[in-house]
């Protein structure tokens, strides 16, 4: 299922899911985003709690879930991008209604701890979701160059970085799938529970902020031990700020993945275009792609935005 494009005039409607604007001070960055956005020729309704600050985060778990219903029920509302990123967008899922989103596509966008609530609405809807910049995100040195990110995606229907940026090939493979993901730590707090996508002869796109090689050998072994590798048709590795902060030192999450998985044959491919501290790239969650590692690229099978 998927959601109209977006004209100028149109209305975004922004929601807090996860920290609040008061855990790292984002005022300034939410008031330049809004205005940012105004300039471009669109409207912004803020969520009734978008401000409020409950133990650093946008709210109670019940004032998300009444955030998020009431902007997908705003027939005025065109789109939701989510506030910011942060841990506990887990919370609140299990009392949004799945059945009214359902009814009111819309775009939707985020990442990070997001990647919870693009998953889990993908897997109970059908509905594409994107991985994109969070709301603050748009008020930050370099939110013209999101913003032209946001742009192509969502009103020209275009996807950028992702397809055009640099590719590495770690295992080869040609494989076709959807697109599960992206935050590694967000999605595992999905396994066991009824919100995980189906990974079965999917690809899987992760990433991570503040990690180590260690938590990699962790979370890596979680996985296989859950039977996720047994799944997959491919991975696609993105940018992971702790890692490659300093350059790319060995060991890589795509190193220790590759260790990891070496009785597997599915392709890995390592990628900068999405992940934390960077112009990311908007991807649609729920799309069919192609791993191409002959020449060396992704393509979207699919388009992705009525």
């Amino acid at each position: 299922m998927l959601a109209n494009k977006l004209n100028y005039g149109d209305t975004i409607g922004v929601v807090g899911v996860a920290n609040s604007l008061e855990l790292y001070n984002r005022y300034e960055d939410f008031y330049r985003a809004e205005k940012l956005f105004e300039s471009k020729g669109f409207k912004i309704k803020r969520g009734k709690y978008v401000l409020e600050n409950y133990y650093g985060t946008a709210g109670t778990r019940e004032q998300k879930a009444e955030d998020m219903m009431n902007m997908f029920k705003d027939e005025e509302v065109k789109a939701i991008i989510c506030l910011e990123g942060g841990q506990n967008c887990n919370t609140f899922i299990d009392l949004l209604d799945y059945d009214i989103i359902r009814q009111n596509p819309k775009v939707i966008t985020g990442y990070s701890d997001v990647t919870v609530l693009l998953q889990t609405i993908y897997n109970k809807t059908g509905l594409v979701t994107f991985h994109g910049s969070t709301f603050v995100c748009f008020g930050e040195e370099d939110a013209e160059e999101k913003y032209k990110e946001f742009e192509n995606a969502f009103v020209n229907k275009k996807i950028g970085k992702f397809i055009t940026g640099n590719k590495k090939i770690i295992r080869e493979g040609n494989v076709e799938g959807r697109i599960i993901g992206t935050n590694l730590g967000s999605m595992m707090y999905l396994l066991g529970t009824e919100y995980l996508p189906d990974i079965q002869d999917n690809i899987l796109l992760i990433e991570s902020y503040r990690t180590s090689p260690n938590e990699c050998q962790r979370r890596f072994a979680h996985l296989k031990q859950y039977g996720i590798f047994d799944k997959v048709k491919g991975i696609v590795v993105g940018y992971n700020y702790d890692l490659q902060k300093n350059g790319d030192n060995y060991p890589q999450m795509e190193d220790i993945l590759l260790e990891y998985t070496k009785e597997y044959n599915f392709p890995i491919v390592k990628c900068n275009d999405f992940g934390h501290k960077m112009v990311n790239s908007v991807i649609p969650i729920g799309i069919n792609c192609k791993i191409d590692s002959d020449n060396n690229k992704i393509e979207i099978l699919n388009e992705f935005l009525n």
